[in-house]
């Protein structure tokens, strides 16, 4: 009986071990479930919060528009009503002989400078102007002053509620005054972008600082600066200083840096400026090192443009390096996800690195990169667990393995089937599963 009892004893204990055991997986399982639908949950409130917001935002887009139009129907009912005429005399060809123009700069006066100057003021005076354009007025600012007084008055009736208006300037000589007019409506009107291209500032420190004041405007989003050269250094330091709108073109300013900084310096100061033009102009290798590494803490800027520059392989080899470094997965979660370089030679194929945008598009572009450089590697390279074993050595690389495998899994379910080469996602987990640190994981149960 005693042999029978401690018998049933012993089975007793082992079913209570069993049942301990089979409890613990439930409630690991339970465990690994709840955590599971907390992270789908997550995410559902997160796309939720998205789509809320962006349902929000269009609301707001279709009121600011509607306010817009009924702001610009009413405006031009007025004006119809009023018969409206140019304010000021344009004289006639002789004036302006005898103020010493030449007759191929009198053509220019007529049919440019003077044609678009009563065309702008005629449609903000409507209230349906979205661009000014001017150009070609070199000389005597004096003589033009009336015009630009009539366009500078018109500026108070631009649209409050539109995108704003767009103000290009080119071939125009700009003298203080006229400068710190146009920059004082583009810090208190609805002016969203401004192009200055192939001017003559007569005080360029002057201009620097007066735009400084004027990028200042909430609604301002764009500036484009070509071909305007900057001389001096100390005047190329104070604009780089006051550089942080969403778009900046220094294209065609034939910049030389000389060893100096700011370029980069703005980079990965990580304003919030989301393109940058440097096209046509004299950066060398050594710009671009300093550019490639100053975009490993830049998480804004979204293209950059460098095309026709003094940059030669080792620049251009910094510079792809910076968003696509393949050296190791490491690396390669490390490099910048977020910019698009532009300008770079056949020999460094940039075209879809980086080429999702939105608030998603880092992660999207990350995730892109470290699976295309496991395909590659499992296609070309010998696998993947070669490499895997060099760059995660240590005793703890063996609690990577579930992670690496679960991650091939989601990159799977998450790419469009048109991603080429993500056919091989049942083969990369293959391999894993066969070859990677089974061995080790399976010492843990």
């Amino acid at each position: 009986m005693l042999k029978q009892a401690l018998a049933r004893i012993e089975s007793l204990e082992r079913q209570h071990e069993e049942m301990k055991t089979s409890v613990g997986r439930e409630a690991k399982a339970m465990r690994g479930n709840i955590r599971r639908l907390k992270e789908k949950n997550k995410a559902i409130q997160a796309l939720a919060e998205r789509q809320t917001k962006a349902l929000r935002d269009d609301i707001e887009a279709v009121k600011s528009e509607n306010m817009a139009l009924k702001w610009s129907l009413n405006r031009l009912t007025s004006k119809v009503q009023e018969g409206w005429e140019y304010p000021v005399a344009i004289q006639p060809d002789e004036y302006w002989q005898d103020k010493g123009y030449n007759d191929v700069a009198i053509v220019y006066l007529k049919l440019c400078f003077f044609k678009e100057v009563k065309t702008a003021v005629s449609k903000l005076e409507h209230g349906v102007c979205d661009r000014v354009a001017l150009s070609y007025a070199r000389d005597h600012d004096e003589d033009l002053l009336p015009h630009w007084n009539a366009l500078f008055q018109s500026f108070e009736h631009i649209n409050p509620y539109g995108e704003g208006v767009r103000l290009c300037l080119q071939h125009i000589k700009l003298n203080e005054a006229i400068m710190r007019q146009i920059c004082h409506h583009i810090r208190h009107r609805n002016i969203s972008q401004i192009s200055f291209s192939n001017n003559e500032f007569t005080n360029m420190r002057g201009a620097i600082n007066e735009l400084g004041k004027a990028l200042k405007s909430p609604k301002f989003k764009y500036l484009d600066w070509s071909h305007n050269p900057i001389e001096s250094t100390e005047d190329m330091n104070l604009f780089t200083r006051v550089l942080s709108q969403n778009i900046l073109n220094l294209g065609g300013n034939t910049l030389q840096t000389n060893g100096r900084i700011d370029i980069s310096d703005l980079i990965a100061a990580n304003p919030p400026l989301v393109e940058l033009h440097l096209y046509r102009n004299r950066l060398n290798d050594d710009d671009a090192v300093l550019i490639a590494q100053s975009l490993g803490g830049n998480t804004n800027l979204r293209r950059l443009y460098v095309e026709d520059n003094n940059i030669q392989e080792r620049g251009m080899r910094a510079l792809y390096e910076a968003v696509n470094d393949t050296s190791t997965l490491n690396a390669l979660s490390d490099s910048n996800h977020s910019c698009m370089v532009e300008g770079l030679s056949n020999d460094f194929n940039l075209d879809e690195i980086n080429s999702n945008s939105g608030a998603n598009g880092p992660y999207t572009n990350r995730m892109c990169k470290l699976h295309e450089l496991m395909v590659e590697r499992y296609c070309s390279k010998g696998g993947n667990v070669p490499h895997l074993n060099t760059e995660m050595s240590g005793e703890d690389s063996v609690l990577l393995a579930p992670y690496l495998m679960e991650s091939v899994v989601r990159r799977n379910d998450a790419f469009p089937k048109k991603y080429k080469g993500f056919e091989c996602s049942l083969g990369l987990l293959y391999e894993l599963v066969k070859d990677w640190k089974m061995a080790e994981l399976f010492s843990f149960r």
